[in-house]
C-alpha cells in the first residue's frame, strides 16, 4: 500500500484544508516529516491511519477527539485519501462523529460519522462496517498489524528491547496472536487442579461409606471395621471384611426366619380352635334375638300392606294431572308471543313518534337551506366583476412600482454622482502637489547633477601638468582648466536625488491615471443621471431636482399604498365570492340530501304504522284463547300440579320400598336363624383360657424374633448399598488417578513448573520462535548500524529455576568478544538495538501476516540520541530497507536529518496554535 495524496480538513492541529501530494515523494527511498513539537508531524500518519481503518494510530487518540479546536463551524472534519495497491488506486473519505457549533443561532450541533470508498472500477462502499471490513480485505491486514507494520512509535521498542519475559509474552501475545496456547495452558491446569480435587472428593465419598457400614456392637469383628474406618486396611481388604459381615448376618437372618414359621404355624392353630369356640357361642346368642326380631317383622308388613293398598288408590289421580299439565304448557309459547307483540307495539308506537318528529324537523330545515341557497346566489351576482378590476389595479400598481424603482435607482445614481465629484476634486488637487513636487524635485536633481559633473571636471584639472597631455583632450596646454566647484554632491547623495526625483515622477503619472479615469467614470455617472431624470421627471430644473424628486417618491408611495389597500378588498370579495360557490354548492347538495331523506321517513312512517296494526290485531286473538294474564301465572300452575304429581308419586313409591324391605328383612332373619341352628349344633368343648394364655406367649416370643430380624436386615440392606458404592467408588478413583497422573505431567510440562527444569511455557516456546526470527532479522540492522559491533542473541540459560524464562535477551559485542544483558547498552546503542529490533519485528508482522508487504513505512523514533557516525550508519541501514519500491518517512526534528534527506514534508506552527504542511523535493 502506498498514499499517493492526503487531503486533511480541520483534522488535528491542522484548522484549515491541507492537501498533500505524497506522491511527489516518489516511489523509494527515504524521505523526512520535520517541524518543531507538537506542531503535528504524527498527526499525518494518523490521518492516513483513521482514513484506513476509521481510528488514529495510538490507542490513546479516539476518532472523536480528533477535530482541529481551530477549525471554523463551516469547516467539516474529514480525511480523503488516495492510495495505490497492487497496481491499482483506491479512494477513500471519512469523517468522525463530532460536535461543532451551529451555522444560525447558539448551541452545538452533531456531525454523524460517515466513510466511502470508491474502487478502480467505479464502485462505491459507504456503510462504516462495510467500508472497515473491505480495506481489510483489499489490504490482508487489521489495523492493528498496520500500525505495527507501517509505524515504529516513539519508544515503544525500546520497552521492547528492555522487556522482561513476562513483558514480552504479552507483547508477543497481541502482535502474533499467541492467545490460543496461553489457553491451552491454563486449560491444562485447570483440567489438572479439577481431577485433584475430583480425587480428593472420591477419596473423601469413599471414606464416608466405609464410616456408614453397620455390625452388631458385640461382634467379632468390631475390631477390625476399626481399622478399616481408621484408613488402616488396605481398600481390598475392607471389601472382603464388609462381605464377610454381610454373609454372617445373612446366616442369621434364615435361623430367625425357621423359628418364626414355627411359631407362626402354632399359633394358626390356637386361633382356629378360638375361633370355632367363639363363633358357636355367638350363634346361640344371635338365634334368640333374630326369632324375636321375625315375630316384629312380621306384624310391620301386615300393615304395610294395608297402607300400600291406599297409596295406590290415591295415585289413580295422576293421569288427570298430567293431562291438565300439558294443555297449559302447550300454551306457554302462546304467551310468550304475546309478550314481544306486547313490548314489539310499545316500541313500534315510540319510533313513529320520532319518525314523525324527526319529518317535521327535516321538513323545517330544507326550508332553512332553500332560503339561504336564495341569499347566497344573490350576494355572489353582486361580486361578478372582481376579477376584470383585480386585474386593471394589479396593472397599475405593477406600474407604480416600476417607478418607485426608478427613483430609487435615480437617488442612488445621483448620490454616487455627487460622491465620484469629490473624489475627482480631491484626486485633482493630489494632482497638482503631485506635480508641483515633480517638478522641484526634478530641478533640483539637475541642479545637483550639473554640480557634481562640475565638480568632477574640477577634480580632473587639479592633476593636470603643463606639457603633460590631458587624459580627455590630449592637449599638453592647459589655458583655462576648470575650477573645483564648493559643496558639491557625492555621487552617494545624487542617486538618492535621482532616485527621489524618480519616485515623484511616478507618483505623478499614477495620480494623472487615477484623476482621468476617475473624471470618466464621473461623466458617464453624469450622462446616466441626466437620462434617469428626463425618463421620470421630464426636463427638470437642476436646482429643484431634490424637491420635485422626493415629492414624486411620495407621490408614488400614496398611489402604491392606495392600490394595495384597493387590491386587498378586491382579494377579500374574489374570496368571498369562491366561499359562496362553496357554500352555494354545499347547501344544494344538503337540501337534497334533507328531501332524499323527507321521503325516505314518510315511507317509513307508514310501515310502522302498518305494523301497529297488525300487532293490535294478533293481541286481541291471544288473549279470547289463553286462560291467564300472563305467562308466569300459567307457568305456577303447571309448576303446582306437577308438585301434586310428584308427591303422589314419591308416597305410592316409599309404601312399595317399606313393604318390601320388610320383606326382604323376614327372609334375612329366617336365613340367620337356620345359620346359628347349625353352628350350635357342631360344638366342641376346648379349655379356652389356657389356649389363650399359650396363644399369648408365642405373639411375645414372635414379637421378639422380629425385631432381631428387622435389624439383620437394616444391616444387611445398608451394607450391601455401602458396599456397592465403595466398590464404584474405588473403581472411579482408580480412572482419575491414572488420568490425573498424565494429565498433571502434561500441565506442568505446558506451564513450565516441571521442577529442576526451565520455567518455559508453552506459549513463550511458540513465541521464541517469533523472537528467534525477528533477532535475526534485526541484526541485518544492527551489524550495519553498529559498524559490526554488536549482535543481538536470545538468552539460553535462565537467570535461576524459579521465574519465567525463555524470551530474554542479551547483546554479544564482538569487540571484546563477552555476552552480557541489552541493559547494559549506552543510550545511544540502547536506540540502534531498539530500531533494529523494531524494523525486525515489522518484517516478521509482514511475513506471518500472509507475505503482505507495505511500499510506505514511518519511523518516529528519537534519532536526537545519535552521534553523527551512529546517525550516518542509522540512515544506511534504513535506506537498505527502503530499497526497491519502498518508501521510508522519518519523523524527527534533528537538524543533522534536515541536512541529509532532501525530500521533506515541511510542518510549520503559527502563532494561533494552527498548522500547515508542505511538500519539499
Amino acid at each position: 500500500m502506498r498514499p499517493t495524496k492526503l487531503t486533511m480538513s480541520a483534522f488535528g492541529p491542522y484548522a484549515g484544508k491541507t492537501e498533500l501530494e505524497l506522491d511527489k515523494l516518489g516511489t523509494g527511498g527515504i524521505y523526512l516529516i520535520t517541524g518543531d513539537t507538537g506542531a503535528g508531524k504524527t498527526t499525518i500518519f494518523d490521518a492516513i491511519t483513521y482514513a484506513l481503518f476509521g481510528c488514529a494510530s495510538g490507542d490513546n487518540r479516539d476518532a472523536s477527539m480528533l477535530r482541529s479546536k481551530y477549525a471554523g463551524p463551516s469547516t467539516p472534519t474529514q480525511v480523503e485519501l488516495v492510495f495505490e495497491y497492487a497496481g491499482k488506486e483506491y479512494y477513500i473519505k471519512r469523517n468522525p462523529d463530532y460536535e461543532r457549533p451551529k451555522l444560525h443561532g447558539d448551541g452545538v450541533t452533531v456531525e454523524k460519522a460517515y466513510a466511502e470508498l470508491r474502487y478502480p472500477d467505479g464502485r462505491v462502499v459507504t456503510k462504516l462496517k462495510d467500508v472497515n471490513k473491505a480495506v481489510t480485505d483489499i489490504m490482508g491486514i487489521d489495523r492493528s498489524q498496520f500500525t505495527r507494520i507501517a509505524m515504529i512509535a516513539q519508544g515503544d521498542f525500546l520497552k521492547l528491547l528492555l522487556a522482561s519475559t513476562e513483558e514480552r509474552k504479552k507483547i508477543f501475545q497481541k502482535l502474533f496472536r499467541t492467545q490460543e496456547y496461553s489457553l491451552l495452558q491454563d486449560k491444562l491446569k485447570s483440567e489438572a487442579t479439577k481431577l485433584s480435587r475430583e480425587y480428593e472428593s472420591l477419596s473423601e465419598s469413599r471414606k464416608q461409606y466405609i464410616d456408614s457400614v453397620v455390625l452388631k456392637e458385640d461382634g467379632v469383628l468390631s475390631l477390625e471395621m476399626k481399622k478399616a474406618r481408621d484408613g488402616e486396611m488396605p481398600v481390598n481388604e475392607v471389601i472382603t471384611l464388609v462381605e464377610t459381615i454381610i454373609e454372617n448376618d445373612s446366616k442369621a437372618d434364615s435361623e430367625y426366619d425357621e423359628k418364626l414359621k414355627k411359631i407362626e404355624a402354632g399359633l394358626e392353630r390356637i386361633t382356629a380352635e378360638l375361633t370355632r369356640a367363639q363363633a358357636v357361642d355367638k350363634a346361640k346368642k344371635s338365634k334368640a334375638l333374630y326369632e324375636a326380631q321375625l315375630a316384629d317383622k312380621l306384624l310391620l308388613k301386615e300393615k304395610l300392606s294395608e297402607q300400600l293398598k291406599n297409596e295406590e288408590k290415591r295415585s289413580e289421580q295422576t293421569k288427570e294431572i298430567v293431562r291438565s299439565a300439558a294443555q297449559l304448557e302447550a300454551q306457554l309459547a302462546d304467551y310468550d308471543e304475546k309478550d314481544k307483540l306486547t313490548e314489539m307495539l310499545a316500541g313500534t308506537k315510540k319510533e313513529l313518534e320520532k319518525i314523525k318528529a324527526l319529518l317535521s324537523e327535516k321538513k323545517k330545515s330544507g326550508e332553512e337551506c332553500e332560503k339561504r341557497i336564495r341569499e347566497n346566489e344573490a350576494e355572489r351576482k353582486s361580486l361578478e366583476n372582481a376579477g376584470a378590476d383585480k386585474a386593471r389595479l394589479e396593472a397599475e400598481l405593477k406600474e407604480e412600482k416600476e417607478k418607485k424603482d426608478g427613483l430609487e435607482r435615480l437617488s442612488k445614481e445621483l448620490e454616487e454622482e455627487k460622491k465620484l465629484e469629490k473624489e475627482l476634486s480631491q484626486i485633482q488637487a493630489d494632482y497638482l502637489s503631485a506635480a508641483e513636487a515633480a517638478k522641484r524635485d526634478r530641478e533640483k536633481y539637475e541642479a545637483n547633477n550639473k554640480a557634481y559633473l562640475d565638480a568632477q571636471a574640477g577634480i580632473l584639472a587639479g592633476t593636470l601638468t603643463d606639457g603633460k597631455p590631458c587624459p580627455v583632450c590630449g592637449s599638453v596646454s592647459h589655458p583655462s582648466p576648470a575650477q573645483q566647484a564648493e559643496n558639491a554632491p557625492d555621487k552617494k547623495e545624487l542617486d538618492r536625488l535621482r532616485k527621489a526625483s524618480q519616485l515623484s515622477q511616478k507618483a505623478e503619472r499614477e495620480t494623472s491615471e487615477r484623476a482621468g479615469l476617475l473624471k470618466g467614470k464621473t461623466e458617464e455617472k453624469k450622462r446616466l443621471t441626466k437620462s434617469l431624470i428626463k425618463e421620470l421627471l421630464g426636463n427638470e430644473n437642476p436646482e429643484t431636482l431634490l424637491v420635485s424628486l422626493n415629492e414624486e417618491k411620495a407621490s408614488v408611495e400614496s398611489r402604491i399604498s392606495d392600490l394595495k389597500c384597493r387590491l386587498e378588498e378586491i382579494q377579500k370579495a374574489e374570496e368571498r365570492k369562491a366561499q359562496l360557490d362553496t357554500l352555494c354548492l354545499k347547501e344544494k347538495e344538503k337540501a337534497q340530501t334533507l328531501q332524499n331523506e323527507i321521503v325516505n321517513l314518510n315511507g317509513l312512517a307508514a310501515k310502522k304504522e302498518e305494523a301497529c296494526q297488525n300487532a293490535e290485531k294478533r293481541l286481541g286473538q291471544l288473549s279470547e284463547r289463553l286462560s291467564f294474564e300472563s305467562k308466569k301465572q300459567a307457568q305456577e300452575a303447571v309448576k303446582a300440579l306437577e308438585k301434586r304429581r310428584s308427591e303422589l308419586e314419591t308416597a305410592l313409591k316409599k309404601a312399595k320400598e317399606e313393604y318390601e324391605s320388610c320383606d326382604k328383612s323376614i327372609t334375612v332373619l329366617k336365613s340367620k336363624i337356620e345359620e346359628a341352628k347349625k353352628l350350635s349344633e357342631n360344638e366342641k368343648v376346648i379349655d379356652t383360657e389356657e389356649e389363650i394364655k399359650r396363644q399369648t406367649g408365642m405373639k411375645a416370643e414372635k414379637a421378639e424374633l422380629t425385631e432381631k430380624q428387622k435389624s439383620v436386615h437394616a444391616r444387611i440392606s445398608t451394607n450391601k448399598a455401602a458396599l456397592e458404592k465403595i466398590r464404584q467408588r474405588s473403581d472411579e478413583i482408580s480412572a482419575v488417578e491414572k488420568k490425573r497422573t498424565w494429565v498433571k505431567a502434561l500441565s506442568d510440562t505446558a506451564n513450565g513448573t516441571l521442577s529442576g527444569t526451565g520455567k518455559i511455557m508453552f506459549e513463550t516456546y511458540i513465541q521464541m520462535t517469533y523472537f528467534d526470527r525477528i533477532i535475526e532479522r534485526a541484526n541485518l540492522r544492527l551489524m550495519v548500524m553498529s559498524g559490526g559491533r554488536y549482535e543481538l542473541k536470545r538468552r539460553i540459560e535462565a537467570e535461576n529455576n524459579r521465574s519465567q524464562s525463555g524470551l530474554e535477551l542479551n547483546v554479544i559485542d564482538h569487540y571484546n568478544g563477552s555476552e552480557r544483558s541489552v541493559k547494559s547498552l549506552s543510550g545511544g546503542e540502547s536506540f540502534k538495538a531498539s530500531l533494529s529490533l523494531a524494523l525486525g519485528l515489522s518484517d516478521e508482522i509482514q511475513s506471518s501476516s500472509g507475505g503482505i508487504r507495505l511500499d510506505t513505512m514511518f519511523v518516529d523514533e528519537g534519532f536526537g540520541s545519535l552521534d553523527s557516525e551512529s546517525l550516518s550508519q542509522a540512515i544506511d541501514a534504513l535506506a537498505s530497507l527502503s530499497e526497491g519500491n519502498r518508501l521510508v518517512g522519518i519523523i524527527s526534528h534533528v537538524d543533522a536529518l534536515k541536512q541529509r534527506i532532501d525530500r521533506q514534508i515541511v510542518i510549520t506552527k503559527d502563532n494561533n496554535g494552527t498548522s500547515r504542511a508542505k511538500i519539499v523535493v
